[in-house]
C-alpha cells in the first residue's frame, strides 16, 4: 500500500498548517528584488511528458531542439531520460537515462538520480556524463515566502541559493539572498506546464546541469504547483473543478 495513503489523514492537517504558516499577508510590501531576465536565445528546451498508458508512473524526457517540435521526437526510443516512480511512494522518482543502460552487475540500468517531492523534497544526484563531482549528492529542497512569492530553494556546490517561484514558474540563481534591494534574482529556467501530461523546461545548461534542472522541476510540477495552497500537493492536490486561487 502505498505510504501516502496511510499518511493522508495526518499529513493533510499539517499541510494546511505550513500553508497558513507560510503564507502572510503581503500587500504592503515594498520587496523589490533585481531581475536579470532568462536568455531564451542561448536556453536549452525539453519536454517531459507522462507515457501513455502509465498514468503518472513514467515521465519520458525529449529535446525538443529548441522548440522546433514542441512536444519531442514521434520516435520514443529517441527520449533522453526517464523518470519511474516508486510502487510504495507517490511522490518519489528514479531518473534513468538513455545514454547509460544495462551498466548494472546484471545488466540492469542503474540511476542517474533519485527524485523524492514533498514537504522536504530533495533530489540525489548518483551518476551522469558531464556533471562535475562535486554536484554529485543530496539537494535537499526547502520552502520560503517572502513578499513577492512562495518557493523552493536548493543550493549548489558553487554556494549559491536557487529556487522554483509560484508565479511564473522561474527557475532563478539568488544573489544576495534576502538583502531586499540589493537582492539580485537571475532568471536561468522556466517551465511552462503542459495541462495534466507534464510540462516543458527551459534551461541555462551553463547555469545548471540539465538532470537537477529536470529533477527539482519534477519536484515542484508534483508538489509546489500542483496545489492551491502552495505546498503538499502530494496530500492536498488541486482538484479538476477548483478555480485556481490568485492573490489580487
Amino acid at each position: 500500500m502505498p505510504i501516502e495513503l496511510v499518511l493522508s489523514p495526518i499529513m493533510r492537517p499539517v499541510v494546511l498548517a505550513k500553508a497558513i504558516l507560510f503564507s502572510p499577508h503581503r500587500s504592503g510590501s515594498r520587496y523589490v528584488p533585481n531581475i536579470v531576465e532568462l536568455d531564451e536565445s542561448s536556453a536549452s528546451q525539453y519536454v517531459v511528458l507522462r507515457r501513455f498508458g502509465s498514468g503518472s508512473k513514467i515521465f519520458d524526457v525529449y529535446d525538443t531542439e529548441k522548440g522546433e517540435i514542441p512536444l519531442g521526437s514521434n520516435d520514443p526510443g529517441k527520449k533522453l531520460f526517464w523518470f519511474l516512480r516508486s510502487r510504495a511512494v507517490k511522490g518519489a522518482y528514479r531518473m534513468y537515462s538513455s545514454s547509460i543502460t544495462g551498466t548494472g552487475p546484471d545488466g540492469e540500468d542503474e540511476p542517474v538520480a533519485d527524485v523524492r517531492a514533498g514537504l522536504r523534497s530533495n533530489v540525489l544526484l548518483i551518476r551522469a556524463p558531464g556533471i562535475p563531482a562535486a554536484e554529485l549528492g543530496w539537494h535537499i529542497i526547502g520552502h520560503r515566502v517572502d513578499a513577492n512569492d512562495s518557493y523552493r530553494m536548493f543550493t549548489m556546490a558553487d554556494g549559491f541559493t536557487y529556487q522554483w517561484t509560484t508565479r511564473g514558474k522561474w527557475l532563478e540563481k539568488v544573489y544576495n539572498l534576502g538583502e531586499k534591494e540589493s537582492e539580485i534574482r537571475e532568471r536561468i529556467g522556466q517551465v511552462i506546464p503542459n495541462g495534466v501530461n507534464g510540462f516543458t523546461l527551459k534551461i541555462d545548461e551553463s547555469k545548471m546541469p540539465r538532470e537537477l534542472a529536470l529533477g527539482s522541476a519534477l519536484c515542484s510540477f508534483i508538489d509546489q504547483w500542483n496545489t492551491n495552497i502552495e505546498v503538499g500537493g502530494i496530500y492536498y492536490a488541486r482538484q479538476p473543478n477548483q478555480v485556481r486561487w490568485k492573490r489580487d
